[in-house]
Protein backbone atom coordinates (compact mmCIF):
# COMPACT_ATOMS: atom_id res chain seq x y z
CA UNK A 1 0.00 0.00 0.00
CA UNK A 2 1.17 3.28 -0.75
CA UNK A 3 2.45 5.57 1.99
CA UNK A 4 -0.23 8.15 1.47
CA UNK A 5 -2.87 5.75 1.97
CA UNK A 6 -1.48 3.67 4.42
CA UNK A 7 -1.57 4.79 8.31
CA UNK A 8 1.56 5.10 10.33
CA UNK A 9 1.88 1.85 12.55
CA UNK A 10 2.89 1.57 16.24
CA UNK A 11 6.12 0.49 14.82
CA UNK A 12 6.39 3.31 12.62
CA UNK A 13 5.45 6.45 15.38
CA UNK A 14 8.00 4.03 17.80
CA UNK A 15 10.78 4.48 15.68
CA UNK A 16 10.36 8.11 14.36
CA UNK A 17 10.26 8.91 18.07
CA UNK A 18 13.11 6.96 18.85
CA UNK A 19 15.26 8.35 16.13
CA UNK A 20 14.22 12.13 16.74
CA UNK A 21 14.63 11.77 20.12
CA UNK A 22 18.55 11.19 19.50
CA UNK A 23 19.74 14.73 19.38
CA UNK A 24 17.99 15.83 22.63
CA UNK A 25 19.49 12.64 24.38
CA UNK A 26 22.85 14.35 22.85
CA UNK A 27 22.06 17.42 24.84
CA UNK A 28 20.87 15.55 27.69
CA UNK A 29 23.92 13.90 28.39
CA UNK A 30 26.19 17.30 27.58
CA UNK A 31 24.67 18.66 30.34
CA UNK A 32 24.93 15.48 32.64
CA UNK A 33 28.69 15.27 31.53
CA UNK A 34 29.05 18.78 32.69
CA UNK A 35 27.31 17.58 36.48
CA UNK A 36 29.17 14.35 36.76
CA UNK A 37 26.44 12.03 36.06
CA UNK A 38 27.34 10.80 32.95
CA UNK A 39 26.19 7.20 33.67
CA UNK A 40 22.16 8.03 34.00
CA UNK A 41 22.48 8.94 30.16
CA UNK A 42 24.15 5.69 29.17
CA UNK A 43 22.08 3.90 31.37
CA UNK A 44 18.74 5.41 29.25
CA UNK A 45 20.63 4.45 25.93
CA UNK A 46 21.04 0.54 27.28
CA UNK A 47 17.43 0.50 28.77
CA UNK A 48 16.39 2.28 25.32
CA UNK A 49 18.73 -0.58 23.57
CA UNK A 50 17.04 -3.05 25.45
CA UNK A 51 13.92 -2.53 24.83
CA UNK A 52 14.03 -1.88 20.82
CA UNK A 53 15.95 -5.33 20.57
CA UNK A 54 13.58 -7.38 22.47
CA UNK A 55 10.68 -5.69 20.58
CA UNK A 56 12.43 -6.39 17.47
CA UNK A 57 12.99 -10.12 18.53
CA UNK A 58 9.49 -10.61 19.53
CA UNK A 59 8.39 -9.46 15.68
CA UNK A 60 11.27 -11.00 13.68
CA UNK A 61 10.14 -14.00 11.66
CA UNK A 62 13.51 -15.16 11.39
CA UNK A 63 15.25 -15.50 15.07
CA UNK A 64 18.07 -17.13 14.69
CA UNK A 65 20.45 -14.39 13.15
CA UNK A 66 19.25 -12.51 16.28
CA UNK A 67 20.08 -15.35 18.60
CA UNK A 68 23.51 -16.19 16.93
CA UNK A 69 24.88 -12.65 17.54
CA UNK A 70 23.52 -12.72 20.80
CA UNK A 71 25.44 -15.53 21.77
CA UNK A 72 28.40 -14.90 20.38
CA UNK A 73 28.69 -11.86 22.05
CA UNK A 74 27.75 -13.30 25.51
CA UNK A 75 30.88 -16.80 24.78
CA UNK A 76 33.04 -14.14 23.85
CA UNK A 77 32.46 -11.72 27.10
CA UNK A 78 32.55 -14.81 29.29
CA UNK A 79 36.11 -15.80 28.07
CA UNK A 80 37.53 -11.87 28.21
CA UNK A 81 35.56 -11.70 31.67
CA UNK A 82 37.42 -14.86 33.31
CA UNK A 83 40.75 -14.04 31.57
CA UNK A 84 40.49 -10.11 33.28
CA UNK A 85 39.73 -12.62 36.17
CA UNK A 86 42.73 -14.67 36.18
CA UNK A 87 44.94 -11.48 35.55
CA UNK A 88 43.21 -9.38 38.33
CA UNK A 89 39.84 -7.28 37.44
CA UNK A 90 39.93 -3.63 38.56
CA UNK A 91 37.01 -2.19 37.21
CA UNK A 92 34.54 -4.42 35.72
CA UNK A 93 31.77 -2.74 35.59
CA UNK A 94 33.33 -0.12 33.39
CA UNK A 95 34.92 -2.65 31.17
CA UNK A 96 31.44 -4.16 31.14
CA UNK A 97 29.95 -0.47 30.18
CA UNK A 98 32.18 -0.41 27.08
CA UNK A 99 31.67 -3.76 25.78
CA UNK A 100 28.06 -2.55 25.68
CA UNK A 101 28.97 0.35 23.90
CA UNK A 102 30.42 -1.68 20.86
CA UNK A 103 27.74 -4.03 20.84
CA UNK A 104 25.72 -1.41 20.27
CA UNK A 105 26.17 -1.09 16.66
CA UNK A 106 25.46 -4.73 15.33
CA UNK A 107 22.60 -5.09 17.80
CA UNK A 108 20.99 -1.75 16.54
CA UNK A 109 21.82 -2.84 13.37
CA UNK A 110 19.43 -6.45 13.54
CA UNK A 111 16.90 -4.50 14.91
CA UNK A 112 16.45 -2.07 12.87
CA UNK A 113 16.56 -4.27 10.04
CA UNK A 114 13.90 -6.35 11.72
CA UNK A 115 11.25 -3.66 11.15
CA UNK A 116 12.05 -2.95 7.92
CA UNK A 117 11.12 -6.33 6.67
CA UNK A 118 8.30 -6.25 8.86
CA UNK A 119 7.06 -2.58 7.32
CA UNK A 120 8.47 -2.02 4.46
CA UNK A 121 7.31 1.78 4.55
CA UNK A 122 9.10 2.27 7.38
CA UNK A 123 12.57 2.38 5.34
CA UNK A 124 11.52 5.32 3.78
CA UNK A 125 10.00 7.16 6.86
CA UNK A 126 13.67 7.28 8.30
CA UNK A 127 14.85 10.11 5.52
CA UNK A 128 11.73 12.43 7.27
CA UNK A 129 13.26 11.55 10.58
CA UNK A 130 17.02 12.75 9.83
CA UNK A 131 15.60 15.75 8.51
CA UNK A 132 13.80 16.62 11.69
CA UNK A 133 17.39 15.78 13.60
CA UNK A 134 19.30 17.93 11.45
CA UNK A 135 16.45 21.05 11.80
CA UNK A 136 16.79 19.87 15.74
CA UNK A 137 20.77 20.04 15.82
CA UNK A 138 20.61 23.41 14.24
CA UNK A 139 17.56 24.84 16.59
CA UNK A 140 20.40 23.23 19.59
CA UNK A 141 23.48 24.99 18.20
CA UNK A 142 21.42 28.68 17.62
CA UNK A 143 19.65 28.52 21.33
CA UNK A 144 23.59 27.73 22.99
CA UNK A 145 24.77 31.05 20.83
CA UNK A 146 21.00 33.09 22.09
CA UNK A 147 21.47 31.93 25.58
CA UNK A 148 25.41 32.94 25.28
CA UNK A 149 26.52 29.56 26.05
CA UNK A 150 27.98 28.23 22.70
CA UNK A 151 30.60 25.33 22.86
CA UNK A 152 33.09 25.47 20.26
CA UNK A 153 34.92 22.08 18.68
CA UNK A 154 38.63 23.39 19.68
CA UNK A 155 38.82 25.36 22.24
CA UNK A 156 42.51 26.86 23.16
CA UNK A 157 41.56 29.29 26.09
CA UNK A 158 44.94 29.56 26.95
CA UNK A 159 45.67 31.35 23.10
CA UNK A 160 42.17 32.41 23.18
CA UNK A 161 41.15 30.42 20.41
CA UNK A 162 38.02 29.07 19.78
CA UNK A 163 36.98 27.24 16.54
CA UNK A 164 34.47 25.31 15.07
CA UNK A 165 30.54 25.15 15.51
CA UNK A 166 29.68 22.18 18.26
CA UNK A 167 26.56 23.78 20.50
CA UNK A 168 25.28 21.52 23.18
CA UNK A 169 27.08 17.92 22.26
CA UNK A 170 29.87 16.55 24.56
CA UNK A 171 31.98 15.00 21.95
CA UNK A 172 33.49 16.71 19.08
CA UNK A 173 34.98 13.54 17.23
CA UNK A 174 31.37 12.02 17.47
CA UNK A 175 29.15 15.18 17.03
CA UNK A 176 31.50 15.54 13.43
CA UNK A 177 31.11 11.65 12.31
CA UNK A 178 27.13 11.82 13.20
CA UNK A 179 26.56 14.87 11.44
CA UNK A 180 28.35 12.80 8.32
CA UNK A 181 25.19 10.75 8.56
CA UNK A 182 22.88 13.01 9.32
CA UNK A 183 22.99 15.14 6.71
CA UNK A 184 22.77 13.04 3.31
CA UNK A 185 19.75 11.50 4.85
CA UNK A 186 17.92 14.82 5.29
CA UNK A 187 19.32 16.24 1.77
CA UNK A 188 17.67 12.89 0.16
CA UNK A 189 14.64 13.67 1.72
CA UNK A 190 14.42 16.76 0.42
CA UNK A 191 15.47 15.82 -2.61
CA UNK A 192 12.87 13.21 -3.22
CA UNK A 193 9.97 15.69 -1.68
CA UNK A 194 10.82 17.34 -5.52
CA UNK A 195 10.84 20.87 -4.10
CA UNK A 196 13.57 22.81 -5.40
CA UNK A 197 13.68 25.57 -2.38
CA UNK A 198 13.73 22.99 0.21
CA UNK A 199 16.16 20.97 -0.94
CA UNK A 200 18.08 23.96 -2.05
CA UNK A 201 17.58 24.80 1.73
CA UNK A 202 18.46 21.95 3.40
CA UNK A 203 21.41 21.53 1.54
CA UNK A 204 23.32 24.65 2.23
CA UNK A 205 21.95 24.37 5.84
CA UNK A 206 23.45 20.94 6.30
CA UNK A 207 26.18 21.60 4.16
CA UNK A 208 27.30 24.84 6.16
CA UNK A 209 26.97 23.08 9.72
CA UNK A 210 29.70 20.51 8.19
CA UNK A 211 31.60 23.14 6.62
CA UNK A 212 31.81 25.23 10.55
CA UNK A 213 31.91 22.25 12.15
CA UNK A 214 36.00 22.97 12.00
CA UNK A 215 36.95 18.94 11.37
CA UNK A 216 38.82 17.43 8.50
CA UNK A 217 36.19 14.70 8.69
CA UNK A 218 33.46 17.21 8.46
CA UNK A 219 34.82 19.34 5.88
CA UNK A 220 35.95 16.20 3.28
CA UNK A 221 32.16 15.01 4.05
CA UNK A 222 30.56 17.94 2.96
CA UNK A 223 32.89 17.61 -0.13
CA UNK A 224 31.76 14.37 -0.88
CA UNK A 225 28.27 15.10 0.02
CA UNK A 226 27.52 17.95 -2.41
CA UNK A 227 29.68 15.80 -5.27
CA UNK A 228 27.70 12.63 -4.75
CA UNK A 229 24.54 14.48 -5.31
CA UNK A 230 25.35 16.49 -7.89
CA UNK A 231 26.29 13.31 -9.98
CA UNK A 232 22.77 11.73 -8.75
CA UNK A 233 21.34 14.53 -10.09
CA UNK A 234 22.75 14.73 -13.47
CA UNK A 235 21.88 11.03 -13.68
CA UNK A 236 18.77 10.93 -12.27
CA UNK A 237 15.13 11.97 -13.58
CA UNK A 238 15.14 14.96 -11.47
CA UNK A 239 15.11 18.36 -13.51
CA UNK A 240 18.53 20.48 -14.05
CA UNK A 241 17.80 22.97 -11.64
CA UNK A 242 18.31 20.62 -8.66
CA UNK A 243 21.73 20.46 -9.93
CA UNK A 244 22.50 24.12 -8.55
CA UNK A 245 22.72 23.75 -5.37
CA UNK A 246 25.23 20.88 -4.33
CA UNK A 247 27.33 22.73 -7.89
CA UNK A 248 27.13 25.44 -5.45
CA UNK A 249 28.45 23.99 -2.26
CA UNK A 250 31.16 22.41 -3.70
CA UNK A 251 31.97 25.12 -5.28
CA UNK A 252 32.20 26.97 -2.22
CA UNK A 253 34.05 24.71 -0.40
CA UNK A 254 36.90 24.21 -2.62
CA UNK A 255 37.33 28.19 -2.92
CA UNK A 256 36.95 28.76 1.11
CA UNK A 257 38.96 26.24 2.10
CA UNK A 258 41.78 28.26 3.06
CA UNK A 259 39.70 30.25 5.62
CA UNK A 260 37.54 27.01 6.88
CA UNK A 261 37.55 26.67 10.61
CA UNK A 262 39.08 23.69 9.55
CA UNK A 263 41.93 25.59 7.82
CA UNK A 264 42.48 28.16 10.69
CA UNK A 265 42.88 24.79 13.06
CA UNK A 266 45.43 22.97 11.09
CA UNK A 267 47.54 26.41 10.73
CA UNK A 268 47.40 26.64 14.71
CA UNK A 269 48.30 23.16 15.06
CA UNK A 270 51.66 24.13 12.79
CA UNK A 271 52.48 26.78 14.91
CA UNK A 272 52.81 25.02 17.58
CA UNK A 273 54.64 22.26 16.43
CA UNK A 274 57.17 25.13 14.86
CA UNK A 275 57.14 25.95 18.90
CA UNK A 276 58.21 22.52 19.83
CA UNK A 277 60.57 22.06 16.43
CA UNK A 278 62.04 24.72 17.93
CA UNK A 279 63.24 23.50 21.58
CA UNK A 280 63.80 20.47 19.93
CA UNK A 281 66.38 21.60 17.67
CA UNK A 282 68.07 23.48 20.08
CA UNK A 283 68.63 20.19 21.88
CA UNK A 284 69.75 18.32 18.75
CA UNK A 285 72.36 20.97 17.87
CA UNK A 286 74.15 19.71 14.55
CA UNK A 287 71.65 16.37 14.48
CA UNK A 288 68.60 18.74 14.23
CA UNK A 289 66.27 17.56 11.43
CA UNK A 290 67.12 13.65 12.07
CA UNK A 291 65.20 11.42 10.02
CA UNK A 292 65.14 7.61 11.79
CA UNK A 293 64.23 6.19 8.11
CA UNK A 294 66.95 8.68 6.20
CA UNK A 295 70.07 8.82 8.89
CA UNK A 296 71.97 6.63 11.07
CA UNK A 297 70.87 6.10 15.03
CA UNK A 298 74.27 6.61 16.23
CA UNK A 299 74.83 6.10 20.16
CA UNK A 300 75.23 10.51 20.44
CA UNK A 301 71.99 11.00 18.11
CA UNK A 302 70.23 8.33 20.93
CA UNK A 303 71.58 10.49 23.96
CA UNK A 304 70.52 13.60 22.36
CA UNK A 305 66.63 12.02 21.20
CA UNK A 306 66.55 11.16 24.91
CA UNK A 307 66.95 14.50 26.20
CA UNK A 308 64.49 16.00 23.96
CA UNK A 309 62.06 13.05 25.50
CA UNK A 310 62.98 13.93 28.78
CA UNK A 311 63.80 17.66 29.10
CA UNK A 312 61.20 19.04 26.52
CA UNK A 313 58.46 16.36 26.58
CA UNK A 314 58.56 14.88 29.83
CA UNK A 315 56.99 17.59 31.58
CA UNK A 316 53.48 19.54 31.00
CA UNK A 317 53.93 21.66 27.33
CA UNK A 318 54.05 25.07 26.39
CA UNK A 319 50.10 25.63 26.46
CA UNK A 320 49.36 23.27 29.58
CA UNK A 321 48.71 20.05 27.67
CA UNK A 322 50.25 16.31 28.74
CA UNK A 323 52.87 15.23 26.74
CA UNK A 324 55.20 12.22 27.31
CA UNK A 325 55.43 12.45 31.21
CA UNK A 326 52.78 9.43 31.71
CA UNK A 327 54.77 7.05 29.63
CA UNK A 328 58.23 7.69 30.53
CA UNK A 329 57.41 7.35 34.35
CA UNK A 330 55.50 3.90 32.97
CA UNK A 331 57.70 2.59 30.87
CA UNK A 332 60.95 4.33 30.96
CA UNK A 333 62.67 6.74 27.75
CA UNK A 334 64.26 3.54 26.39
CA UNK A 335 60.99 2.01 25.39
CA UNK A 336 59.25 4.81 24.67
CA UNK A 337 61.88 6.33 22.37
CA UNK A 338 62.06 2.62 20.39
CA UNK A 339 57.96 3.00 20.36
CA UNK A 340 57.88 6.49 19.08
CA UNK A 341 60.29 4.71 16.23
CA UNK A 342 63.08 7.67 17.70
CA UNK A 343 61.17 10.61 15.89
CA UNK A 344 62.32 13.75 16.79
CA UNK A 345 59.81 15.03 14.70
CA UNK A 346 57.58 17.93 16.63
CA UNK A 347 54.62 16.69 14.45
CA UNK A 348 54.86 13.02 15.84
CA UNK A 349 55.56 13.98 19.20
CA UNK A 350 52.35 16.37 19.51
CA UNK A 351 50.40 13.95 18.11
CA UNK A 352 47.49 12.71 20.59
CA UNK A 353 46.39 10.48 19.06
CA UNK A 354 49.68 8.84 17.72
CA UNK A 355 51.09 9.02 21.74
CA UNK A 356 47.57 7.09 22.79
CA UNK A 357 48.34 4.39 20.37
CA UNK A 358 51.77 4.08 21.26
CA UNK A 359 51.02 3.73 25.29
CA UNK A 360 48.64 1.11 24.21
CA UNK A 361 51.29 -1.22 22.13
CA UNK A 362 53.64 -0.92 25.15
CA UNK A 363 50.61 -2.61 27.55
CA UNK A 364 50.01 -4.92 24.73
CA UNK A 365 54.18 -5.99 25.15
CA UNK A 366 53.51 -6.62 28.46
CA UNK A 367 50.58 -8.98 27.85
CA UNK A 368 50.79 -12.71 27.51
CA UNK A 369 48.50 -15.26 24.94
CA UNK A 370 45.62 -15.25 26.63
CA UNK A 371 44.98 -11.89 26.82
CA UNK A 372 46.12 -11.23 23.37
CA UNK A 373 43.20 -13.37 22.38
CA UNK A 374 41.07 -12.26 24.47
CA UNK A 375 41.98 -8.71 25.13
CA UNK A 376 42.61 -6.39 28.02
CA UNK A 377 40.19 -4.66 30.31
CA UNK A 378 39.56 -0.96 29.49
CA UNK A 379 40.66 0.26 32.66
CA UNK A 380 44.31 -0.48 31.98
CA UNK A 381 44.52 2.69 29.30
CA UNK A 382 44.72 4.64 32.36
CA UNK A 383 47.96 5.42 33.14
CA UNK A 384 49.83 8.08 35.74
CA UNK A 385 46.31 10.91 35.45
CA UNK A 386 45.60 10.11 32.33
CA UNK A 387 43.26 7.90 30.21
CA UNK A 388 45.35 6.79 26.82
CA UNK A 389 41.96 5.19 25.18
CA UNK A 390 43.03 5.28 21.55
CA UNK A 391 40.38 7.21 19.36
CA UNK A 392 40.92 5.06 16.35
CA UNK A 393 38.39 2.87 16.78
CA UNK A 394 40.10 -0.42 15.11
CA UNK A 395 43.26 -0.88 16.94
CA UNK A 396 41.23 -0.07 19.82
CA UNK A 397 39.54 -3.11 19.00
CA UNK A 398 42.33 -5.41 19.52
CA UNK A 399 43.82 -3.86 22.37
CA UNK A 400 40.60 -4.19 24.31
CA UNK A 401 38.82 -7.48 22.66
CA UNK A 402 41.82 -9.15 21.70
CA UNK A 403 42.66 -11.14 17.73
CA UNK A 404 39.46 -13.15 18.37
CA UNK A 405 37.25 -10.57 19.71
CA UNK A 406 38.29 -8.37 16.63
CA UNK A 407 38.66 -10.83 13.98
CA UNK A 408 34.39 -11.65 15.16
CA UNK A 409 33.67 -8.09 14.63
CA UNK A 410 35.46 -7.65 11.53
CA UNK A 411 33.85 -10.85 10.55
CA UNK A 412 30.21 -8.93 11.19
CA UNK A 413 31.09 -6.02 9.28
CA UNK A 414 32.49 -8.64 6.15
CA UNK A 415 29.11 -10.41 5.62
CA UNK A 416 26.96 -6.70 5.80
CA UNK A 417 29.38 -5.94 3.23
CA UNK A 418 29.30 -9.31 1.31
CA UNK A 419 25.30 -9.56 1.54
CA UNK A 420 24.98 -6.14 0.41
CA UNK A 421 27.50 -6.63 -2.49
CA UNK A 422 25.63 -9.70 -3.91
CA UNK A 423 22.10 -8.19 -3.51
CA UNK A 424 23.09 -5.51 -5.29
CA UNK A 425 24.91 -7.45 -7.91
CA UNK A 426 21.80 -9.97 -8.40
CA UNK A 427 19.21 -6.83 -8.41
CA UNK A 428 21.62 -4.71 -10.54
CA UNK A 429 20.72 -2.06 -12.36
CA UNK A 430 17.69 -1.74 -10.42
CA UNK A 431 19.46 -1.02 -7.65
CA UNK A 432 21.35 2.12 -8.40
CA UNK A 433 18.72 4.25 -6.66
CA UNK A 434 19.75 7.36 -4.66
CA UNK A 435 18.73 5.05 -1.86
CA UNK A 436 20.98 2.90 -2.13
CA UNK A 437 24.04 5.11 -2.79
CA UNK A 438 23.29 7.86 -0.07
CA UNK A 439 23.50 5.11 2.42
CA UNK A 440 26.50 3.14 1.09
CA UNK A 441 27.94 6.64 0.93
CA UNK A 442 27.37 6.92 4.42
CA UNK A 443 28.29 3.53 5.85
CA UNK A 444 31.54 3.50 4.44
CA UNK A 445 31.78 7.14 5.59
CA UNK A 446 30.77 6.08 9.31
CA UNK A 447 33.42 3.10 8.76
CA UNK A 448 36.40 5.71 7.51
CA UNK A 449 35.91 7.57 9.79
CA UNK A 450 36.05 5.04 12.68
CA UNK A 451 39.72 4.55 11.80
CA UNK A 452 40.79 7.91 10.54
CA UNK A 453 38.32 10.21 13.24
CA UNK A 454 37.65 7.56 15.78
CA UNK A 455 35.05 8.11 18.44
CA UNK A 456 32.39 5.85 16.18
CA UNK A 457 31.92 2.96 16.78
CA UNK A 458 31.86 2.52 21.17
CA UNK A 459 29.99 5.99 20.64
CA UNK A 460 25.66 4.88 21.45
CA UNK A 461 24.75 8.20 19.69
CA UNK A 462 26.96 7.96 16.69
CA UNK A 463 26.18 4.10 16.11
CA UNK A 464 22.53 4.59 16.17
CA UNK A 465 22.98 6.20 12.50
CA UNK A 466 25.59 4.13 11.47
CA UNK A 467 23.45 0.88 11.90
CA UNK A 468 20.59 2.44 10.30
CA UNK A 469 22.90 3.14 6.83
CA UNK A 470 23.71 -0.30 7.74
CA UNK A 471 20.60 -1.78 8.25
CA UNK A 472 18.73 0.47 5.31
CA UNK A 473 21.67 -0.80 3.01
CA UNK A 474 21.08 -4.44 3.92
CA UNK A 475 17.36 -4.04 3.34
CA UNK A 476 17.12 -2.24 0.33
CA UNK A 477 19.66 -4.65 -1.50
CA UNK A 478 18.09 -8.14 0.04
CA UNK A 479 14.55 -7.36 1.20
CA UNK A 480 13.29 -4.72 -0.25
CA UNK A 481 9.92 -5.88 -2.88
CA UNK A 482 9.24 -2.23 -4.61
CA UNK A 483 12.17 0.14 -5.45
CA UNK A 484 11.96 3.85 -5.56
CA UNK A 485 12.98 5.16 -9.08
CA UNK A 486 16.48 4.74 -9.71
CA UNK A 487 19.28 6.51 -11.98
CA UNK A 488 19.18 5.98 -15.83
CA UNK A 489 21.47 3.03 -17.28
Amino acid sequence: MSLSTRQPSRAGTALALLLAAQPLLDVFSYFMKLSGHTAVTTGLRLVMLAAVCAFAFALAERKAPTLLLWGAAGAFWLLHLLNCLRVGYVDPIGDAAEYLKLLQFPLWMMAFLTLFRREEALADRVLFVLAVNLALILAVIGLSYLTGRPVYTYEYPERGQYIGVLGWFGVANAQSALLCLVVPGAMLWALRTEKLWLYALVSFAGCALLYFTGTRLAFYAGVGVAALFLVMVFFSRQPWLFAVPPLIVLALFLVFRGASPMARRQALSGDSFAVYQEQIDAVMGEDAGFDPARDDLTPAVREKLARVYTEVYGREGVYGEFLLEDLLDRFGTDRVLEAMHYTAASSDLNDLRKRKLTALSLLWEEEDFLTHLVGMEYSKATIGAHNYDPENDFPSLVYYYGWLGAGLYILFLLGVAGACLVGFFRRFPRLVTPEVLVFAFCLVLGLGAAQVGGQVLRRPNVTVYLSLAGAQLLFRCRDARTLKGGLRP
